[in-house]
């Protein structure tokens, strides 16, 4: 009777590790193959690292936001002439797709910015609110935006030009000289959106140039399957 009793005891336990600790095991083999334009980057021994940011209305912006439910990441900023609000303009679309689509649960929308000196939260509220109201624009300290983007391994670097209009590459450890806040400057940047999920770990990433369509049906995949 004992020995039975044990044998159903750690039959018990088996089956509650599987269920708690199988996700983090699983290769997703199957998913990657029916994925269309995303790629699985789900690493569970590489988690973010703990960041502190601020989100448009002077909030704190941390890893617990990005947990109890999925999200799509990208890195922005505010003066960028084309790809940043193209991509914004194509999460929009994203989000009404998955709305028409009657999805149990659709992703909100996080815009970390990559140029805190120029997007404030007052300029970043203004701004993603240009292309959806629910869009959450975050700023903060540069270290810890800089901290944050390389588990995603995304780069950007500041172009400058000198007096004879010829264009100087700074990196991202570089120091912004005093006069290209008043004189301007662009940012060479990666254009990746990120999925995060509902433990706050980056899960999948949609290289550009983006289709909505096929993202949002990737999305319904991985939410399904996750």
């Amino acid at each position: 009777m004992l020995k039975k009793t044990l044998i159903i005891i750690v039959a018990i336990v088996i089956v509650v590790v599987f269920f708690l600790y199988g996700n983090a095991n699983r290769d997703y083999k199957d998913l990657k193959i029916q994925l269309k334009v995303s790629h699985i980057i789900y690493n569970p021994d590489k988690p973010l690292p703990s960041f502190s940011l601020v989100d448009q209305n002077n909030q704190v912006f941390n890893n617990d936001n990005l947990k109890d439910g999925w999200t799509l990441l990208l890195f922005i900023y505010t003066h960028c002439p084309d790809v940043c609000p193209t991509e914004l303009l194509n999460m929009s679309v994203l989000k009404n797709l998955m709305i028409e689509g009657k999805v149990t649960s659709v992703p909100k929308v996080v815009a970390i910015t990559f140029d805190p000196l120029r997007d404030t939260p007052e300029v970043l509220k203004e701004y993603v609110r240009h292309f959806d109201k629910d869009f959450i624009g975050v700023s903060g300290e540069q270290a810890q935006i800089d901290q944050l983007i390389k588990p995603f391994g995304a780069y950007y670097e500041r172009v400058i030009y000198d007096e004879k209009g010829g264009s100087i590459i700074l990196k991202a450890n570089d120091k912004l000289p005093e006069s290209a806040l008043q004189d301007g400057y662009v940012i060479n940047h990666t254009a990746w959106v990120y999925l995060i999920n509902p433990k706050g770990q980056i899960f999948a990433g949609f290289p550009s140039p983006h289709n909505p369509s096929k993202m949002a049906d990737d999305i319904k995949l991985i939410m399904n399957q996750f």
